[in-house]
């Protein structure tokens, strides 16, 4: 094969057939491979989209919510609105009026892991068409199921307003610094526009790595074992949990868990507790863009290799107690 004279703005032949492949059979979307935009991963993707938007318009962001999205539409002029959401995911009821965009995570909300209900699917997509407004689907870990099947993606519900936003940061690595995003044509075309005006061309050794992986068999097999893996991973994760009678929030997907705590100062304690063991853990706070509304930690089981989980789950276990007794001895919390 020829050396790139340049990089392709769509992204390569090979790539993009990959990916349609691949949304096909672990996401159960069919998509042709004109649909496909190559991406440097899911930022740089809204990044683009942002500016693809009318300049200065509103776009809702789930709170608590994924704050890099949200920061790179305010750092592309737009203002980003609160979208609410609860444990059966984003409350479409409460979105705001006039946004040009909404982005969420309806596979397995982040940070707090719900699932968005096929009824709140129904009725987001048909208020995007009402409205007028795009759905920017960030389907950050959607391939990492471990109970049932997932329910259909909003891309596969109603293609015409929504944007499909896939990566293989955590199927595969952040490193290679690569994503997908399937748009309608008019999206795309404006994508594709500013990468004429802005010379950004995706990566293509990124792509090409997927691209053979996926051709060999190679990412079915690492998925498989990817899943096994995590779901016994999680398994420990919750026992240790429960063991310390406390509950955990999140849909038996993903890489994380949340353990709810009653206030602001006790998700504080808990996270400076573990820090003075080395453990650094993900409170909720700065998951929220405003004031916070829902306290707890996040307790990632994926980065880390089993004998760094198992120590990271001990001294989780003694801050958490510690926590319990504290809310305990206080009546409550």
């Amino acid at each position: 094969e020829p050396p790139d004279v340049a990089p392709d703005p769509v992204g390569l032949a090979a790539f993009r057939s990959a990916v349609v492949a691949h949304l096909l059979r672990h996401r159960g979307l069919p998509v042709e491979p004109g649909a496909v935009l190559a991406s440097l991963g899911t930022t740089a993707a809204v990044a683009e989209l942002a500016r693809t938007l009318p300049a200065g318009a509103p776009v809702a962001v789930e709170e608590p919510g994924y704050q890099r999205a949200g920061e790179t539409f305010r750092a592309a002029g737009l203002t980003v609105l609160p979208a609410p959401v609860d444990r059966d995911g984003l409350v479409v009821d409460a979105l705001p009026d006039g946004v040009a965009a909404v982005f969420c995570t309806p596979a397995h909300q982040y940070p707090l892991g719900a699932r968005l209900s096929a009824e709140r699917r129904v009725a987001l997509v048909g208020r995007a068409r009402a409205n007028g407004f795009l759905v920017l689907e960030d389907d950050y870990d959607g391939e990492l199921r471990y109970d049932v099947a997932p329910l259909p993606l909003l891309a596969a519900l109603a293609p015409d307003v929504v944007v499909h936003l896939g990566t293989a940061s955590k199927i595969l690595t952040p490193t290679l610094g690569i994503g997908w995003l399937v748009a309608p044509p008019d999206v795309r075309a404006a994508v594709l526009a500013l990468r004429a005006r802005t010379g950004t061309r995706p990566a293509p050794a990124g792509q090409r790595i997927f691209a053979a992986l996926a051709a060999n068999g190679d990412l079915a097999r690492h998925l498989r074992r990817l899943r096994r893996e995590l779901a016994d991973r999680r398994r420990v994760t919750i026992e240790t949990v429960e063991a310390i009678g406390l509950t955990v929030r999140g849909d038996a997907a993903g890489a994380h868990i949340v353990v709810p705590l009653p206030n602001i100062s006790a998700e504080r304690a808990v996270l400076t507790a573990a820090a003075e063991r080395d453990v650094a853990l993900d409170g909720l706070e700065r998951h929220h863009a405003a004031a916070p509304t829902t306290f707890g930690v996040a307790l990632g089981y994926a980065g880390h290799d089993r004998g760094e989980l198992e120590r990271g789950l001990s001294v989780v276990k003694t801050v958490l107690a510690g926590a319990e007794r504290t809310r305990g001895q206080r009546g409550g919390g």
